[in-house]
């Protein structure tokens, strides 16, 4: 049971302990440049950056924090940065390219924040509703800038480590999602965590399959999608001219919470079983689809916060991101460097999705949508970007993250995290963030939500008695 205690009261401040420019060693490239895919264009369009939390609980003086700790990070992060070198450099789109690109020049650098606070480390560690506003202060935000030519640049990387004395640290991840999606941000989270743990180590062979591959080459253009979609940036005046991005809300408001709520495996088991049942009673055949533990979760937390928000909407849609790495022909290393994502679309109409077998339908219609994209990557994807763009004015749940990621084993040598937020997500954009349950073998489901408290009362009760119920 989610523990619904009052909220505290807290302003949340910190005090900067340092702010520094980390950039790879001397000379590791001179220059380079990469041109965004038509699957970064469309994230370019609709994706501000994201912000991600990732919080360990370590009993840590502020001496031992500024005079081991943060020196091994620094360092850790400068090797790391000479195999992510785009994440060093800045997103522009010149004159005289066709598509926007991440520049590198040698001596471009990531900006990387210490700093102290005396806030309450293990509230923002709970799972219970907390105030949005209260996690503001442990990111960077991502902000354009004039380039020495005049042109806009957006840079694609900031850092921020948070000591909580004698409590835990927080490591906020700020990085654009222009440029990279889950998959290339966690790659480079984990291949910074595992130099950082192994400093003085020979850790070549250990962390090969982190180290990423820039080649776009193998990347076929169906149907034209990229040109599609520059026309459509032109529509909404993204262009050469007007190169201005969109950026990630970093003032939550004083209404919204941030809870987590769990789903176990015996939950799992049986929202499965329940929902297998209705299908088969309908159908009277099994599924032809996977009814996998995310389309069940996500079929019942979509149902769940309809009810809770209520209103006088006639359809509900659902945006389910689809890695297509493997999908593809050929297919791309896991360890791709950039955006690599699809979505997944389901509608339905309100009443159907809050009837009696309401999660059943949306589970059956959710599981079709992702297997039609698995199969096809590229079915309807000329319509993507129109389809985001449209949707924003009716009620569309985005799904962000993925269990598959595994965020919670990403260890600096510290132990893993205690607790992840993408806090991006849920507070400043409304999505429901997914991930695995951390640190239960037993396995099972994180969802991340931010709802304003009357909406997140009524969604907790939803999400605790209807399982109950079946």
């Amino acid at each position: 049971m989610i523990n619904l205690s009052p909220l505290m009261k807290y302003s949340h401040t910190v005090k900067v302990l340092e702010q520094c420019q980390i950039s790879p060693p001397s000379g590791s490239v001179l220059k380079t440049s990469l041109p965004l895919s038509f699957f970064d264009l469309w994230c370019l369009a609709v994706q501000p950056p994201v912000h991600c939390l990732s919080f360990y609980r370590l009993e840590s003086s502020k001496t031992n924090f500024m005079h081991s700790m943060i020196p091994h990070m620094k360092h850790s992060l400068s090797l790391t940065l000479q195999y992510f070198i785009p994440l060093t450099g800045n997103l522009i789109w010149s004159p005289e390219s066709t598509v926007p690109e991440i520049v590198y020049v040698d001596g471009d650098s990531v900006s990387f924040t210490i700093v102290e606070s005396d806030f309450s480390f293990d509230y923002l560690c709970e799972n219970h509703p907390r105030d949005a506003k209260e996690f503001s202060p442990l990111n960077t935000p991502l902000l354009p800038r004039s380039s020495a030519t005049g042109e806009i640049e957006y840079p694609l990387l900031a850092l921020r480590v948070t000591l909580f004395p004698n409590s835990g640290i927080c490591v906020g991840l700020s990085i654009s999602h222009a440029v990279t999606d889950g998959m290339t941000a966690n790659n480079f989270l984990r291949l910074w965590a595992s130099i950082c743990s192994n400093l003085g180590g020979d850790t070549t062979n250990m962390l090969s399959h982190l180290l990423p591959s820039f080649d776009k080459t193998t990347i076929i253009n169906p149907d034209g999608i990229e040109t599609i979609y520059l026309n459509y940036l032109k529509k909404i005046n993204i262009s050469q001219k007007s190169f201005v991005l969109p950026l990630t809300p970093t003032d939550f408001g004083n209404d919204k919470v941030v809870a987590t709520f769990i789903m176990d495996l015996p939950k799992i088991q049986k929202l499965k079983k329940w929902v297998l049942s209705r299908i088969i009673e309908k159908t009277k055949n099994e599924p032809s689809f996977n009814l996998s533990a995310v389309v069940v979760t996500c079929a019942y937390v979509w149902a769940c916060l309809v009810k809770a928000l209520g209103g006088d909407s006639l359809s509900e849609h659902l945006a389910i991101p689809i890695d297509c790495r493997t999908r593809l022909d050929p297919a791309l290393p896991e360890a791709y460097f950039g955006n690599c994502l699809m979505v997944s679309f389901t509608t339905m109409n309100n009443n159907d999705l809050v009837g009696k077998d309401g999660i059943a339908v949306a589970a059956e219609v959710i599981g079709k949508a992702i297997q039609t994209i698995a199969k096809s990557v590229f079915d309807g994807s000329e319509n993507l970007l129109a389809n985001l763009i449209s949707l924003r004015s009716e009620r569309l749940l985005a799904i962000a993250g993925s269990p598959r990621l595994k965020v919670y084993d990403i260890n600096f040598g510290w132990g893993k995290p205690n607790k992840v937020e993408i806090i991006s997500a849920t507070a400043g954009l409304g999505y429901v963030s997914l991930c695995e349950r951390g640190n239960h073998e037993d396995g099972g489901l994180e969802i991340g939500i931010a709802l304003k408290k009357v909406e997140m009362d009524v969604f907790t009760s939803l999400f605790e008695y209807t399982l109950s119920s079946m």
